[in-house]
């Protein structure tokens, strides 16, 4: 079984000060085929947000491989990061799709630029595992919980039940809560639990950390 699971991938330029408008002009004329610069689209959700940053907005056209799609670069102090990748034609994009419209767009977009323009390109992972969003102890605390788990029954053995407590336990210790929907996907994608109990032993966790938490405030 996979250790990891599928993220969505973050990028975001770092642009050194006062070269944020060559920048803008340099994606904007890089954008080649399949990419296209959509200026109309750009000034509608620069109105529509409200917002005095600028807004750059690229679309992809469908090609065999991938799905056509528009990217939204959002500015900010110190350069641009990508909020979404919206689907055009299909109603939502697999993490693998998501992320190869990404990754296609700094190949053919933003890398060619920032090389020449020496701007620094953040690309987070397209995996992660549980030392990402909780600590070493935790995350094999977990390990042991699912591994000796009987998966058809939960935690409803004692036995398994007091390495999910251990766990539970560490993790509100540690002070890093792990995301509820995180846990669920790791324990259904990684280590092989039924979604349905992926998602209730995920529901039993947040409540018991929320307990405990309350328990250490009264």
């Amino acid at each position: 079984m996979a250790d990891g699971i599928e993220m969505f991938r973050d990028m975001s330029l770092g642009v050194p000060f006062g070269a944020l408008k060559g920048l803008r002009i340099a994606l904007i004329e890089a954008a080649v085929d399949p990419w296209l610069y959509h200026a109309k689209r750009a000034d509608e959700i620069r109105r529509n947000a409200v917002t005095t940053e600028d807004v750059l907005l690229f679309r992809r056209v469908s090609t065999g491989q991938l799905p056509a799609a528009s990217l939204t670069l959002w500015g900010r102090d110190g350069g641009y990061y990508v909020p979404n990748i919206v689907p055009l034609e299909t109603r939502s994009l697999s993490f693998t799709e998501y992320n190869s419209i990404l990754e296609d767009f700094v190949d053919r977009v933003a890398r060619p630029v920032c090389d020449r323009l020496e701007v620094a390109i953040q690309l987070s992972s397209g995996s992660q595992s549980l030392e990402d969003w909780t600590s070493e102890d935790v995350a094999t605390r977990l390990r042991r919980f699912s591994a000796a788990a009987n998966k058809s029954t939960g935690a409803s053995h004692p036995m398994d039940e007091r390495r999910w407590f251990d766990f539970v336990v560490a993790s509100h210790r540690s002070g890093k809560e792990i995301d509820v929907e995180i846990l669920a996907r790791w324990l259904r994608e990684a280590d092989g639990w039924d979604e349905e109990t992926a998602y209730s032993l995920a529901s039993y966790y947040q409540n018991a950390v929320a307990l405990l938490t309350y328990y250490d405030e009264h």
